[in-house]
């Protein structure tokens, strides 16, 4: 499209090329980015390797581009090259960031089509606990990016764990660079409503306490773990009840094996599948738990923490930095302690689970705040564009 004003061309543009465009930590983290991006300064476009996702729509109610490759398989990726050549020519770039692994293997491949000098720069949001569990061909291209590092100007990571997992393996250490996430504390606040409804939606008493766990169905995110922890907690606390949501998270998915749980259990779990009202969701619990096996900087601990509650975490990626001391840390793929972890905090008087909630708040907003994060990636868009950064 044309870029034809002068106000237009003085923006920097900045093309974002993701993996997918459906509900996920990443996706999330780019719609907010693009939505506290400062529109004077920057030109900002998406380009979504896939096609659709609610993310999708919502970066378009924006009022910012979204192109579609609609890439299912390897077997369409010479047709997306041709297709990605289209994209750039019409967008004309001065920055191509990628997001994870696929969108920054696509951000090189857009720079080296690009019709001038473009700077690039990745994105990675993933830890490498063990690269066994990911797949061949995810494997694949995570070394790939490592003997390509030389080439983008940098290297972002959520997580600093992350980062020097990624250093090991052979990633660039002169271009790789932390900035973590950051949360909107004004749409994850405490919300006293969110939690009566939330009850009211599952036929619960208004004193019933809920754990809850959000995220995507996916072997590192170690639902089946949580379910296990749960399944111990149970039966010290009948006034609690746990809920699992997230994409494929459903009481009929073969992996959570929910058919082992006693029936009198398995009333106490609500599994809500993807859901687009997260912040009313979170805000309705009274813990949250991130369960992963792998994790970078886990976006549902910290808006969690920015609805004032208490979290139990695993030892994986940067979580234990997150929380800081408002909450419990453990071993990760050790159901026992995160039982026993979860046991301790609902053990806790209302006003002292209050308490830690509240410190939690805090600490977002004073280290995590979206503003702030926002702010570091324009200054190194500006850094990597001094022609247009006065």
């Amino acid at each position: 499209m044309s870029l034809s004003s002068s106000v237009t061309d003085r923006r920097i543009r900045v093309l974002h090329i993701i993996n997918g465009l459906n509900v996920g930590g990443a996706e999330r983290m780019l719609w907010k980015l693009l939505a506290q991006a400062d529109r004077d300064r920057f030109d900002m476009r998406v380009l979504n390797l896939l096609k659709g996702g609610q993310i999708s729509e919502e970066i378009k109610a924006l009022g910012i581009p979204v192109g579609e490759l609609n890439l299912h398989s390897p077997y369409t990726a010479w047709k997306g090259l041709f297709a990605l050549r289209s994209f750039l020519r019409q967008t004309d770039p001065d920055v191509v960031q990628g997001w994870m692994y696929h969108g920054n293997l696509a951000a090189w491949c857009a720079t080296k089509m690009a019709r001038r000098k473009t700077a690039q720069t990745w994105g990675v949001r993933h830890s490498l606990h063990d690269m066994a569990r990911e797949k061949k061909t995810t494997q694949a291209v995570i070394r790939l990016c490592a003997w390509l590092s030389g080439s983008p100007d940098r290297i972002l990571f959520n997580s600093e764990r992350s980062r020097l997992q990624h250093e090991a393996i052979g990633y660039n250490p002169a271009v790789c660079e932390t900035i973590p996430n950051g949360f909107d504390v004004a749409a994850y606040r405490p919300d006293a409503q969110a939690r009566q409804h939330l009850r009211a939606e599952f036929g619960l008493a208004p004193e019933m306490l809920l754990v809850g766990l959000v995220a995507r169905f996916h072997p590192l995110k170690d639902q089946p773990g949580f379910i296990k922890a749960a399944r111990l907690v149970s039966p010290k606390f009948p006034d609690v009840h746990f809920v699992l949501v997230g994409r494929e998270v459903e009481r009929n998915n073969p992996a959570l094996d929910c058919a082992s749980l006693p029936l009198e259990i398995l009333k106490k779990f609500h599994f809500l599948g993807e859901r687009s009202d997260i912040p009313h969701i979170t805000a309705g619990l009274d813990v949250a738990v991130s369960s992963s096996i792998s994790e970078g900087f886990p976006n549902t601990i910290g808006e969690a923490m920015s609805c004032g509650l208490p979290c139990v975490v695993t030892d994986v990626g940067d979580s234990a930095w997150l929380l800081g001391e408002c909450g419990r840390v453990v071993p990760p793929s050790d159901p026992q302690a995160l039982a026993a972890a979860l046991v301790s905090l609902l053990e806790l008087p209302e006003a002292e689970r209050k308490r830690l909630g509240a410190e939690a708040r805090q600490r977002v907003i004073e280290l995590f705040s979206i503003d702030a994060v926002t702010e570091r990636y324009q200054q190194l868009y500006r850094a990597l564009c001094p022609h247009k950064a006065a």
